[in-house]
C-alpha cells in the first residue's frame, strides 16, 4: 500500500510537519500493513496530480521491483465529483487531483465511495484545458495568408496571456528577422517600453512589443508611436486560454531553462482576465492576426511532463 499525498500546507506554515506525521503514524498503526507515504510539500513534478512522487516510487523506492500497473488501482477523493453527486452529499470535490494523477500515469481509478462501500460510479467533470489533446503540427497563425514579418518598417503589437507562448513565438518567428524587441519585464515600465519603440523606429527598425497588453488603454500608446512614426502597427493575439496559459506556466516552472520569465500568479492572470478587451481594427491597426499556441520540445522527457494535468 503507497500513499500519495499533497501538504501544501507545511511549505505555507500553516500545518505542523510534527502534527502530521504523527496524524499518518497513528493511521499505520491502526491499518498493520506495510505502508509507503510520499508527501508533496509544495508546488511542482512532486505535487499531483504531475506523477513525480509515483515516478520517485517506480525509481528509487520499490527496492527494485517493477511495478504492474495493470494490478494496481488509486483510490481517491479528489475526483471532481459536482455538487450533490450523491444523496447526501452537497458539497462538490475540493479538486480532481486524484483522478488526473491516476489518469497521467494509467492507473485504473475510484472514489472512496466506489472502491470501499460499493457506491454506482458518480458524474464528474476533468479541466477544460486538455494537455494530451495539442497538436504540435497545427497552424500557427491565422489568416494563414498573412506574413509573420514585413520588409516594411513596422511595429508589431503582443495580446495575450502571461504564459502564451509569445516571448518563445517572437524570439523563434521574428527577432532573428531584425525586429527590436521590447519587453516591460526587462524594461521595467511601460513608458521606457515606448521610449524603447521610438528609438528604434528613428533608427528605421521594426519593432516587436512582447507585453500582455490586455486592453485598447495599454496598446494605444504603440499604435501612437508607429503613427506618428508613419509605419504601420500590427496586433498579434495570441489565443491560449486562461487554463492553457496557467498550464504553461507551471510547465516552465516545472522545467528550468535558459529563459528567464518572471514569477507569474494566479492574480496576474486574472486580472489579464478581467481587463482584457479583444483587439480591434477600429484601435489603429492595419491587421490583426491570431497566433495559436503550437508546443515544440526539446527532448521526449519534456513532452511527457507537458502532456500530464498538472492541476485539479
Amino acid at each position: 500500500v503507497v500513499f500519495f499525498t499533497n501538504q501544501m500546507g507545511i511549505a505555507k506554515g500553516k500545518l505542523c510537519p510534527e502534527v502530521f506525521k504523527s496524524k499518518v503514524e497513528d493511521i499505520l498503526a491502526a491499518l498493520q500493513l506495510p505502508v509507503q507515504v510520499f508527501v508533496a510539500t509544495g508546488p511542482g513534478i512532486y505535487r499531483k496530480p504531475v506523477m513525480g512522487m509515483w515516478k520517485y516510487l517506480c525509481e528509487e523506492a520499490n527496492d527494485g521491483v517493477t511495478v504492474d500497473k495493470t494490478q494496481s488501482l488509486y483510490v481517491g477523493d479528489a475526483a471532481g465529483r459536482p455538487e450533490n453527486w450523491a444523496p447526501g452529499r452537497k458539497k462538490k470535490d475540493f479538486s480532481c487531483s486524484d483522478r488526473l494523477f491516476a489518469l497521467n500515469i494509467g492507473l485504473q481509478f475510484h472514489t472512496p465511495e466506489e472502491y470501499f462501500l460499493g457506491w454506482k460510479s458518480a458524474p464528474y467533470s476533468l479541466p477544460s484545458f486538455d494537455p494530451r489533446k495539442l497538436d504540435s503540427t497545427s497552424r500557427l497563425s491565422d489568416p494563414p495568408s498573412a506574413s509573420l514579418t514585413s520588409t516594411e518598417t513596422e511595429v508589431i503589437v503582443a495580446v495575450g496571456y502571461p504564459a502564451a507562448g509569445k516571448s518563445t513565438f517572437f524570439h523563434t518567428h521574428i527577432i532573428p528577422k531584425g525586429y527590436v524587441y521590447v519587453n516591460r519585464d526587462t524594461l521595467g515600465s511601460w513608458q521606457n517600453c515606448v521610449s524603447a519603440c521610438e528609438r528604434a523606429l528613428k533608427e528605421g527598425r521594426s519593432v516587436v512589443i512582447d507585453n500582455t497588453n490586455p486592453d485598447p488603454e495599454s496598446r494605444k500608446r504603440y499604435v501612437g508611436v508607429a503613427k506618428a512614426a508613419g509605419v504601420s502597427c500590427r496586433c498579434f493575439h495570441f489565443t491560449a486560454t486562461l487554463e492553457q496559459a496557467k498550464h504553461n506556466n507551471r510547465f516552465r516552472e516545472m522545467v528550468p531553462s535558459g529563459s528567464k520569465h518572471a514569477k507569474v500568479n494566479d492574480m496576474v492572470f486574472h486580472s489579464y482576465k478581467k481587463h482584457f478587451v479583444a483587439p480591434a481594427l477600429s484601435e489603429g491597426f492595419s491587421e490583426i492576426l491570431q497566433i495559436h499556441f503550437v508546443p515544440h520540445f526539446k527532448d521526449n522527457q519534456s513532452e511527457t511532463l507537458f502532456r500530464q494535468f498538472s492541476e485539479g
